[in-house]
C-alpha cells in the first residue's frame, strides 16, 4: 500500500487501483470473489489479481509479506501480523451472506451452537 495511505483514517477504494490484490479463489467462494471484483469495478477499476489463498489468515500473511493488498472482513483485524495495517474503506462495504449447514441428529454441542446462532439473528 502506498505510504501516504497508511497514515490516513480511511482509504478510498479507487486509490488501490494500481495495487496487486490478494483474493480468495473464485472456485472456492464465488460469492465473495464476485462481490470484491464488483466492488472494485464500481470504484472504476478491475483488481489486479497477484495471488490467491483459500484462508483469510493466509491472505493476511501474504499482505505482511508485501505481496499485495486485500479486502477482508472487519473481524480479521483481530489477526495481527507485523507489517499489516487494517484500514476501513470510505465506501460502504458489500455485505456477504454466510450460511450454516449441518447433519441430522446434531450432537449437544452442535445444538448449543445452532441455538446461539439463532439467538444472534
Amino acid at each position: 500500500m502506498q505510504p501516504e495511505l497508511i497514515s490516513r483514517a480511511f482509504v478510498e477504494l479507487r486509490e488501490l487501483s494500481g495495487e496487486p490484490f490478494i483474493l480468495f479463489p473464485r472456485s472456492q467462494a464465488p460469492g465473495l470473489y464476485d462481490a470484491i471484483v464488483s466492488f472494485c469495478q464500481q470504484a472504476g477499476f478491475s483488481p489486479i489479481a497477484a495471488q490467491e489463498a483459500i484462508q483469510m489468515q493466509t491472505i493476511v500473511c501474504l499482505v505482511a509479506a508485501s505481496m499485495g493488498v486485500a479486502i477482508v472482513p472487519e473481524s480479521m483485524q483481530n489477526f495481527q501480523r507485523c507489517g499489516v495495517v487494517y484500514k476501513p474503506l470510505q465506501e460502504p462495504s458489500p455485505i456477504i451472506s454466510i450460511a450454516l449447514i449441518g447433519r441430522d441428529n446434531p450432537t449437544p454441542a452442535v445444538q448449543r451452537f445452532l441455538q446461539t446462532a439463532r439467538d444472534l439473528q
